[in-house]
């Protein structure tokens, strides 16, 4: 049994957590990444697990802390806002929902920005100030409270709510900001700590800079101090923010009323692409889209890179370094995986398959369509492009898209975790009860 926490009584600001009949009570976390519009990704996940129409509640019910980033924490606004999950998922689906997040600058983006674009082929497309309005209409009941401060119980007596956790990035500080509704955290280092509204913690953890949005999200975070500006959370390394939620969990074990037990941590990601290096001694295809191959360096390539370098999660950083920090046992043998854990990690995989000593297409994809989702950036806001991510997901669910284990190794052979969207939603049910 790995070393962590179980909580079994009510503990700081009305927060609790839910005990499992006669089995040992375990602490839960759902942690959500960043991801833009691929964000749809995971409510479909959401609905698999506990039913296309739950509300947000109801759902949010499961839980003990949940940490969500950029996409992932508008998501857990619709959750806490408590809309269906069938309506959470038109904020992704609908465009006229879209265009009110991602909204374009049109002719207000300045001469700077055109001309970085012009340039380096770089430059944000949507304005920070409209998106903040989007996310404010989008969440009239709950936007305007502050986290610390939402009613001590859900509706329908779903009970207290659990803990929550947004991270962003301070523009002026340069360094990580954890937006929280337990200001008593044992994990928080703020002399004179005060929650922002949900509206204002979504729009600062949602402010990718860069190629998206035109500058930092401004609002105040202490009274008498001045309005601080704020990146995406990705920006301080935590577009998957599930380490980030461990370690919150266990800094706060004592007043938590938590003594030594489980957790059961569930990372839901927005979709990753991960294409093998072409080297000697690894597999070929005659098939280009299916595999990476070096590109030339320099500073416009560089920086590009650099900038949607922040949304990368691969498998062996946060989901590994949580699932080994919750007592998750290591393994590098793909004949004998290790299937059974603390954390379970559901995220559909843009990848191929490694079938007979060849790259091979997944089931059910095209080649046009494997190199279109390839390409496709994360603030995909087409029809055509959402109807892609959608296809997508549907064959991440049915079985034929990889799901992203753990750990795999170069062939992607599982070592740690589930290689499919079914075996891990088995995996968490199991673990979470």
């Amino acid at each position: 049994m790995p070393r962590s926490l179980d909580c079994s009584s009510n503990g700081p600001n009305g927060h609790s957590t839910r005990s499992t009949g006669g089995h040992m009570p375990r602490f839960r976390i759902l942690s959500l990444d960043g991801g833009g519009t691929w964000a749809l990704i995971q409510v479909r996940a959401l609905q698999e697990i506990y039913g296309p129409n739950k509300t947000g509640h109801e759902v949010l019910h499961n839980f003990d802390l949940v940490a969500a980033n950029s996409g992932g924490s508008l998501v857990l606004g619709g959750l806490i806002e408590n809309l269906p999950l069938s309506e959470i998922l038109n904020l992704f689906l609908d465009a006229t929902r879209r265009s009110s997040i991602f909204a374009p600058l049109g002719g207000l983006a300045g001469i700077g920005n055109k001309l970085l674009e012009d340039t380096l082929g770089l430059g944000p497309k949507y304005s920070a100030s409209r998106k903040f309005l989007g996310i404010q209409a989008t969440l009239p009941r709950f936007g305007g409270t502050r986290l610390d401060q939402l009613p001590k119980e859900m509706d329908g007596g779903a009970g207290p709510w659990p803990r929550i956790l947004i991270p962003a990035f301070d523009y002026d500080l340069r360094h990580c900001m954890f937006f929280r509704s337990d200001l008593e955290s044992l994990a928080n280092n703020t002399i004179r700590p005060q929650a922002p509204t949900v509206a204002e913690a979504i729009h600062a953890s949602t402010n990718a800079p860069i190629d998206y949005f035109d500058q930092p999200a401004i609002f105040p975070t202490n009274a008498g101090y001045a309005p601080h500006r704020f990146w995406d959370g990705a920006v301080a390394g935590y577009n998957n923010p599930v380490q980030a939620a461990v370690l919150e969990t266990i800094a706060n074990r004592q007043p938590y009323a938590c003594a030594d037990g489980p957790i059961a941590a569930l990372s839901i990601g927005t979709g990753n692409t991960s294409l093998p290096l072409v080297e000697p001694g690894l597999p070929d295809t005659t098939d280009a889209e299916l595999v990476l191959h070096q590109q030339s360096t320099g500073l416009p390539t560089d920086i590009g890179t650099m900038a949607k370098s922040i949304v990368s999660d691969p498998p062996d950083a946060a989901t590994f370094a949580a699932y080994l920090t919750l007592g998750g046992i290591g393994c590098c043998n793909p004949d004998e995986p290790a299937n059974e854990g603390p954390l379970v990690r559901m995220n559909p995989m843009i990848r191929p398959c490694y079938t007979n000593g060849n790259w091979t297409l997944p089931d059910g994809l095209e080649s046009t369509e494997f190199a279109a989702l390839v390409k496709l950036d994360m603030d995909a806001t087409q029809q055509s492009d959402v109807d892609l991510i959608t296809r997508f997901c549907d064959l991440w669910i049915q079985g034929p898209v990889p799901n992203q284990a753990v750990r795999t190794n170069e062939l992607f052979q599982t070592l740690i975790g589930q290689n499919t969207f079914e075996a891990a939603k088995v995996a968490w049910l199991s673990i979470s009860q």
